[in-house]
């Protein structure tokens, strides 16, 4: 009847039987062990030592018991692992996107390379920063002169993980903006200079004192070195006829690409016939 009873169970009887006996081996001798330590005669032979020899043969024990268990258990666990295995491996494959998407989330609040308000750079795209939860990013989509184009782009936060993000702040913060012209070597080079310096300190003198405080403060936030904000030239000489003149100036993320224009067309309006004279001869 046993054996019929085991090999409809599909052996579980057995195992359930020997468990069952091991458990009940482990509490006799667990019993004993603690007669034994306790006895009279030991405990004043002992002392202090009796309860550390109790308490390491009960490991002994139990570790034992729990070994045999497994043992008997053991090409049960070894199925049950490996079907949770497999579960588990198609839970991810399943819930890859998602679990990116939250490990991004988890790596935005830790680190706070942005916050809402701010404008950002991307992926391929740049925005402002509408919206960051759980799964999504929301950029309020911006062109070169970071004005709005009435765009929404939303972003997975999985690629929080891998882009490169450029933080602009927000569009009131100030950046350090370029003007690169094509000046013939025959030019007058202090003149130009004086002129070019002149143009782009007029154009840059409602915001000269803001962005400076600006740079300031992040500069003693990062402990770094801040740029000043009086307009710099640079000449590089391309060939054997003209020069790269780069103009440096400090302005408003927003305004980036206007102002640059301005100082462009007003040194070619005070300059250009010079220019234009020398580019004929």
């Amino acid at each position: 009847m046993i054996s019929s009873l085991n090999q409809f169970l599909g052996g579980e009887l057995v195992r359930i039987i020997s468990s069952a006996l091991v458990i009940v081996v482990a509490i006799i001798l667990n019993h004993l062990n603690v007669r034994y330590q306790t006895s009279p005669a030991r405990a004043q032979a002992k002392r202090g030592q009796g309860r550390q020899q109790l308490v390491l043969i009960k490991n002994v024990i139990i570790l034992s018991a729990v070994s045999f268990i497994v043992m008997i258990w053991a090409t049960k666990i070894a199925g049950v692992a490996i079907s949770l295995s497999a579960f588990a491996m198609a839970l991810v494959l399943s819930t890859k996107e998602l679990i990116m998407c939250i490990t991004g989330y988890t790596m935005f609040a830790m680190s706070r390379p942005f916050n809402v308000g701010d404008h950002v750079a991307l992926s391929g795209v740049q925005g402002l920063v509408v919206d960051v939860d759980l799964l999504n990013l929301t950029l309020s989509e911006t062109n070169g002169s970071h004005q709005i184009t009435g765009k929404t782009i939303i972003l997975p936060n999985s690629v929080l993980l891998t882009a490169v993000i450029t933080n602009h702040l927000g569009l009131g913060a100030f950046v350090v903006g370029t003007v690169r012209m094509a000046v013939p070597y025959a030019v007058n080079r202090q003149a130009f200079s004086d002129i070019a310096i002149a143009t782009a300190t007029q154009i840059c003198e409602p915001w000269a004192n803001d962005s400076q405080r600006h740079f300031q403060r992040l500069g003693s936030r990062a402990l770094l070195e801040a740029p000043s904000n009086k307009v710099e030239v640079f000449w590089e000489p391309v060939d054997t006829k003209q020069h790269w003149v780069e103009i440096r100036f400090l302005v408003p993320v927003a305004q980036q690409e206007h102002v640059a224009q301005l100082i462009q067309n007003q040194i070619w309006e005070q300059y250009g016939e010079e220019l234009a004279a020398v580019n004929k001869a």
